[in-house]
């Protein structure tokens, strides 16, 4: 790739190729995507699947909801399940010495 010197360019100059360069961005991303989308179909045909199919196989595959099993004894409105990081009401319970057993729903 050549270096092309911008710096001497007017505001005008370089907003024109600023525009010439987002129109050849737009149009190759375009371009790209289509021969993503050629190629990830001719992959699926060959498996024997439609590219819906794969698609729907990969989103569909979501983890059921965890019963809420704690709930905030200050505040009847803030429950947790006991995964993941523990909400602020858990640390601040926990730290004051108080104990999640108290709050088993």
């Amino acid at each position: 790739m050549s270096n092309i010197d911008i710096s001497s360019l007017s505001v005008a100059e370089l907003a024109a190729l600023k525009g010439s360069i987002d129109s050849i961005i737009e149009g190759r991303r375009e371009s790209e995507l289509l021969d993503l989308r050629e190629t990830f179909e001719a992959m699926a045909e060959k498996a024997g699947f439609t590219l819906e199919e794969v698609m729907q196989a990969t989103s569909s595959k979501k983890r059921p909801a965890v019963p809420t099993k704690y709930r905030n004894p200050d505040n009847q409105m803030d429950t947790w399940s006991g995964r993941g990081r523990k909400p602020l009401w858990v640390v601040a319970l926990l730290e004051s010495g108080g104990s999640l057993e108290a709050c088993l729903i």
